[in-house]
């Protein structure tokens, strides 16, 4: 079995129990990280949003986007079919457009999007993923578009570095069993954002010290 087929049985078995897990971990931090700054997203058009899981943040943005149209990517069916759950709930599957297919490798069309949406995404990619692949996600975006960042970063306290550490240990080697992920250890997501062309609008690193959300404007 190879590693993209290993990826999709695993999130496909963990979608019926990843909200239940995510929350023995972490409460309802994880899902007021994601939802922090939607309301502060302008209205757009057209959003792609990439791995979202079960859908809450695609639900919260359909509601808070009456008019966008939504791509959104996931290599799990099981998760998509989550997603579209969410989304008949509040009435909106008209504007979405659903895409089974690897994030990590999705031919993102040049200039197409208003808005890129990333939450708890960019963390399951490599350094060498990373590094090749946020410049292509981004170069989807027109000119002066925004990119909604959620995701895990490393605390500032030393106590709360070692916390972290421990959590992000234990989570990599879960998924890593569950799904094959090959990561060890969480990327220095920040140092990569810095060689972006990005300019911080909104941020929220206040719900929990190992968390962070932004609207970030493609310059």
């Amino acid at each position: 079995m190879d590693r993209n087929e290993l990826s999709v049985r695993g999130y496909d078995r963990l979608a019926k129990v990843y909200r239940g897990l995510e929350f023995c971990l972490f409460g309802n931090s994880l899902f007021r990280a994601r939802v922090a700054l939607v309301d502060q997203i302008p209205a757009v058009g057209r959003a792609l949003v990439l791995g979202d899981g079960t859908g809450q943040l695609l639900q919260e943005l359909c509601v808070a986007q009456p008019d966008c149209h939504f791509t959104t990517v996931d290599q799990s069916r099981q998760m998509l079919r989550r997603q579209r759950r969410r989304v008949e709930q509040v009435g909106a599957s008209d504007r979405v457009t659903f895409v089974q297919a690897d994030a990590r490798t999705f031919p993102v069309p040049g200039a197409e999007y208003d808005l890129l949406v990333a939450a708890f995404f960019l963390d399951c990619l490599t350094e060498r993923e990373l590094t090749a692949g946020l410049p292509r996600f981004l170069a989807g975006l027109r000119p002066h578009g925004l990119f909604y960042f959620v995701d895990f970063v490393r605390p500032n306290t030393p106590w709360r570095r070692r916390q972290a550490a421990a959590y992000q240990w234990a989570m990599h080697r879960f998924f890593r069993w569950q799904t094959g992920l090959p990561n060890h250890r969480l990327v220095d997501l920040e140092r990569v954002l810095a060689n972006q062309n990005l300019v911080t609008m909104h941020s929220a690193d206040h719900l929990h010290p190992m968390t962070t959300c932004r609207v970030l404007n493609v310059g």
